[in-house]
């Protein structure tokens, strides 16, 4: 990789985890509705829990899955989303495996499915792509089949998916032009009637409502605070998962 490359990718996981205080009025981790609705079902993951059995959940990503900028995995979205299930849904045993590698394209990691996912066979795999393709500036066709062809291959082996969409913060939109790759990935899950989990969207509406500001707050502050961001979506990823399972 390049090195202006290599800075934009550094300033994707940076700048777009921070966040600075929240508003005494409102909630941590609030969203509108609009972005709480859930129009999908995980059937193999509901059957899974209704039975009281162990769930393995994989979440492959980039360095926002195995939590870079927060210095950890376990402060990671995955752990995050792991204690929120085991809080939910405590008659079964549910394991999160992070399989997050940092500055990987979607066709990377649909190449690591099979030693990363289906070797520990998942009941609901975790997707979060379309960051580095944006900051490579992929031809957004190749883009498309790399996440077409992966979900492919989970839905033949009959496994729960949700894609995860961007992250977000004013800095790294002005650098990179995440747009095109937003809608396709969106589209693509559409088609294939996968759930697209918004994160984009909600991390702009945390930034323009001063609830978290991506973008204002001291590199002294940046890993504690990338902590509660990751803590936020692993919440709302288990409250989209506690729907679709009704």
């Amino acid at each position: 990789m390049t090195p202006p490359l290599l800075a934009a990718c550094c300033l994707v996981a940076m700048l777009a985890a921070p966040l600075a205080a929240v508003r005494a009025e409102s909630p941590p981790c609030q969203v509108p509705a609009e972005l709480q609705r859930i129009d999908m079902r995980l059937p193999h993951l509901a059957a899974r829990l209704r039975a009281h059995k162990p769930v393995t959940v994989v979440a492959i990503g980039g360095g926002s899955t195995a939590g870079a900028a927060a210095g950890s995995p376990d402060l990671a979205y995955p752990s995050r989303l792991r204690e929120a299930l085991a809080r939910r849904y405590p008659e079964s045993a549910i394991v999160v495996v992070n399989k997050g590698v940092p500055r990987q394209s979607a066709e990377q990691m649909r190449e690591r499915f099979p030693r990363d996912v289906f070797a520990e066979h998942p009941v609901l795999v975790i997707w979060e792509t379309g960051i580095v393709d944006a900051v490579r500036s992929t031809p957004i066709d190749e883009f498309a089949d790399a996440v077409q062809r992966g979900l492919g291959a989970l839905n033949e082996r009959g496994i729960d998916t949700i894609l995860v969409d961007m992250q977000f913060s004013r800095t790294t939109t002005a650098m990179i032009d995440f747009d095109l790759y937003l809608s396709t990935l969106h589209q693509v899950g559409e088609l294939d009637g996968v759930y697209v989990f918004p994160r984009f969207e909600m991390m702009r509406y945390w930034s323009e409502q001063n609830m978290f500001n991506f973008d204002e707050v001291a590199a002294s502050e940046r890993t504690r605070l990338a902590a509660r961001v990751y803590d936020c979506i692993g919440r709302r990823l288990a409250s989209a998962i506690r729907l679709a399972v009704q």
